[in-house]
C-alpha cells in the first residue's frame, strides 16, 4: 500500500511541477507585457494518512495561481499619479502663459510699456513733428494690442481647457463601464476559488491606472474579488454596477465652467487631484482670481493713470466737439452712483473757451462736489454747469454719454488743471478706451487726428510739458497707484507668474521622482525578472525529475513484487 502511495504523491508532485513550469512560461512569456503582473504558484503540504501508529505525509499540493502585489505600494502609486497629472496639467497651462507673456524677447508687454514712454519723450524733445506725435500714438496703439492679444491667448487657453473636461468625461465613463464588467467577469471566473483571474485583474489593474490619471481615486476589493472604486467619498463602481457622470455648464457671473457631476443623482464630483483638476484650475486663468484678473487690473491702471494725465492736457488744436467714452447709468444721482467704477474726487477742472478770431481765451472753473453726501454732482448738474458757459451746449445723450459742443465754427475748448478726475472717469479728452485687457484701445479721435494728443498743459499749442508728464507715467511713482509705479506693478505681476510656474515646476519635477521611485519598488514585487524565473524553472524542472525517477523506482519494486508472487 506504502508503494502506491508514494506513486500517489509523486504523481501528485509531478502536476505540480507542471502548473509550476507552466507559470514561469506564462511570466516569462509576458516579461515585455505592459500591466503585466507576475503570477506565483502558491503551494501547500497534501493531507497525510494514518498508517499504524505513523502519519504519512502524501506530497504536495497547488493551492492558487496569485499576483504578487504590495496593495499599499500600488495605491500610493495611483494617488501620486493622479497628483502628477493634475500638477503636468498646470505646467503645461503656465507653459502656454510664459509663451504668451513673450518676456524678454522684445515682443511683450514691457517693452510696449516702454516704447509708448520713450515716444512720449520724443514729442516732448519735438512738440512740432507731426510725424513724432503719430509715432506716439501707434506705441499707444501697440500697447493696447499686446494687451489684447495676451488677453485673448488666456481666454481661448482658458476655454480650450475648460472643453477638455467634457472630452475627458467621455473617457472616465468608458474606464468606469470597463471596470464594472471586469469586476463581473472576475467574480464569475473565480468562483470562490484561492486562484486570481489573473488576465482580467491584469485589465482591471490597467484600468484603473488610466482612471487615476483622470481623478484622484481610492479602491477597496471585496471578499468577491470585485473592487470598488471611490472619487472624493463617492463611489464611482461597485460590484457590476458603473456609476456614470457628466459634465455641466456652471456661470458664476464671470466665466462658464465645466463642472463634473454624477447623472444620477446631478451631486458634485469632489475631485481634488487627476487631470480634471488641473483643467478646472487652468481654466480658472481667465477668472478675475487668476492671471487674466491681474492683466485687467494693470490695464486698468494704465488707462487711469495715463488717461488722468491726458485729460488734462492741450493738443496744437482745440476742440469743436467731443463725446464722453465712459456711460452713466443715471442721470439724477451722483456721479459716483450712476457708474461705480468711477474715480472722482471733490475737486473741480477748467474749461477754456479760445476764439479763433481774435485769439482770446476765457477760463472756467467747473466744480465737482464728492462728498459721500446726496448732495454731491449728478452727470446732469455736471452738463447743466458746462452749458452756462456761453458759447458752449452740454448735455447727456440718450444712450449715457456726455456731449459737449461749441456753439461757434470759431470757437474751440480744452480742458486743463482737474483735481477732481472726473474728466479721466468720464472718458472726455483721453488717450486711451476700454476698462479691461480685452477692450483697451487707443482713442478713435486722437488716431484720427494727432493734433488732439495732448501734450501741453499751458494752453492750446504752447510747450510740451504733459508730454513729459506721460512719458514719466510708466517709471514713476502715482498716488493713484498708492505709490507704485505702472512698471513696478507690471515687473510684480511677471515675478509672481515666474514664481508660481517655478514652484509648479518644482512640485511636478519631486511627483515624477517620487512616481518612479515607487514604480521601481512596485515592479521590483510585481515585474518579471528573468533571473528570477530561470532559477525557479531550474527548481520545478530538478522537482520533475526527482519525483520522475522516484515513480521509476516505485515501479520497480512493485515488480519485483509481482514476479515474486
Amino acid at each position: 500500500m506504502s508503494l502506491f502511495s508514494a506513486i500517489q504523491g509523486s504523481a501528485n508532485a509531478l502536476r505540480v511541477n507542471q502548473l509550476g513550469l507552466q507559470v514561469v512560461g506564462n511570466n516569462i512569456a509576458n516579461v515585455n507585457t505592459p500591466g503585466y503582473v507576475r503570477q506565483d504558484l502558491v503551494v501547500a503540504p497534501a493531507l497525510g494518512y494514518r498508517a499504524g501508529d505513523l502519519i504519512i505525509g502524501q506530497g504536495v499540493q497547488a493551492v492558487a495561481v496569485e499576483q504578487k502585489l504590495d496593495n499599499f505600494v500600488l495605491e500610493r502609486l495611483r494617488q501620486t499619479q493622479s497628483q502628477l497629472s493634475y500638477q503636468e496639467v498646470l505646467e503645461s497651462a503656465n507653459g502656454e502663459l510664459e509663451s504668451f507673456l513673450n518676456e524678454l524677447t522684445g515682443n511683450d508687454i514691457s517693452t510696449r510699456m516702454s516704447n509708448l514712454s520713450s515716444a512720449f519723450q520724443e514729442v516732448a524733445n519735438q512738440p512740432g513733428s507731426e510725424s513724432i506725435r503719430a509715432l506716439a500714438i501707434q506705441r499707444g496703439q501697440e500697447l493696447a494690442s499686446q494687451l489684447r492679444s495676451v488677453s485673448d491667448s488666456v481666454t481661448k487657453a482658458s476655454l480650450r481647457n475648460r472643453d477638455e473636461v467634457g472630452q475627458a468625461v467621455q473617457q472616465i465613463n468608458r474606464l468606469v463601464d470597463s471596470i464594472a464588467k471586469l469586476n463581473l467577469r472576475i467574480v464569475e471566473m473565480e468562483g470562490g476559488s484561492m486562484s486570481d483571474a489573473v488576465g482580467l485583474r491584469d485589465e482591471r489593474l490597467k484600468a484603473m491606472d488610466e482612471l487615476s490619471n483622470y481623478v484622484d481615486i481610492t479602491t477597496q476589493e471585496q471578499p468577491n474579488g470585485a473592487v470598488t472604486v471611490f472619487v472624493g467619498g463617492d463611489y464611482l463602481v461597485t460590484d457590476a454596477i458603473p456609476r456614470k457622470v457628466k459634465a455641466e455648464l456652471v456661470d458664476d457671473g464671470e466665466f462658464s465652467n465645466l463642472e463634473l457631476r454624477f447623472e444620477d443623482t446631478d451631486a458634485r464630483v469632489n475631485v481634488s487631484g487627476g487631470k480634471i483638476r488641473g483643467l478646472y484650475e487652468a481654466a480658472q486663468m481667465a477668472t478675475s482670481q487668476g492671471f487674466l484678473g491681474k492683466l485687467d487690473s494693470l490695464t486698468r491702471d494704465i488707462i487711469h493713470v495715463v488717461n488722468r494725465i491726458h485729460s488734462q492736457g492741450q493738443g496744437s488744436q482745440g476742440f469743436r466737439s467731443l463725446q464722453s467714452e465712459v456711460i452713466v447709468n443715471k442721470t439724477d444721482v451722483p456721479l459716483e452712483v450712476s457708474n461705480p467704477d468711477f474715480n472722482i474726487e471733490n475737486g473741480s477742472f477748467t474749461i477754456t473757451l479760445t476764439d479763433r478770431r481774435t485769439s482770446s481765451s476765457t477760463t472756467y472753473e467747473i466744480p465737482v462736489r464728492q462728498q459721500g453726501m446726496t448732495t454731491d454732482t449728478t452727470p446732469e448738474q455736471l452738463a447743466a454747469a458746462i452749458d452756462s458757459i456761453v458759447g458752449l451746449s452740454a448735455s447727456v445723450t440718450n444712450n449715457g454719454r456726455f456731449e459737449i459742443r461749441s456753439e461757434s465754427e470759431a470757437l474751440t475748448f480744452s480742458f486743463s488743471n482737474d483735481t477732481s478726475g472726473a474728466l479721466a472717469s468720464l472718458g472726455i479728452n483721453t488717450f486711451f478706451t476700454g476698462d479691461t485687457a480685452s477692450t483697451i484701445q487707443v482713442r478713435s479721435e486722437i488716431t484720427q487726428d494727432p493734433t488732439k494728443l495732448a501734450i501741453s498743459t499751458s494752453g492750446v499749442g504752447n510747450g510740451a510739458a504733459n508730454a513729459i508728464r506721460l512719458a514719466e507715467a510708466f517709471n514713476s511713482p502715482s498716488s493713484l497707484l498708492g505709490g507704485r509705479s505702472l512698471n513696478g506693478i507690471y515687473d510684480a505681476i511677471i515675478s509672481d507668474t515666474t514664481r508660481e510656474i517655478n514652484t509648479q515646476k518644482g512640485i511636478a519635477d519631486g511627483l515624477r521622482n517620487f512616481q518612479q521611485t515607487l514604480e521601481s519598488k512596485h515592479l521590483g514585487i510585481s515585474g518579471v525578472n528573468l533571473d528570477e524565473e530561470a532559477v525557479k524553472m531550474m527548481l520545478f524542472q530538478r522537482a520533475f525529475q526527482a519525483q520522475s525517477r522516484l515513480v521509476s523506482v516505485a515501479s520497480d519494486l512493485l515488480e519485483t513484487l509481482v514476479n515474486i508472487i
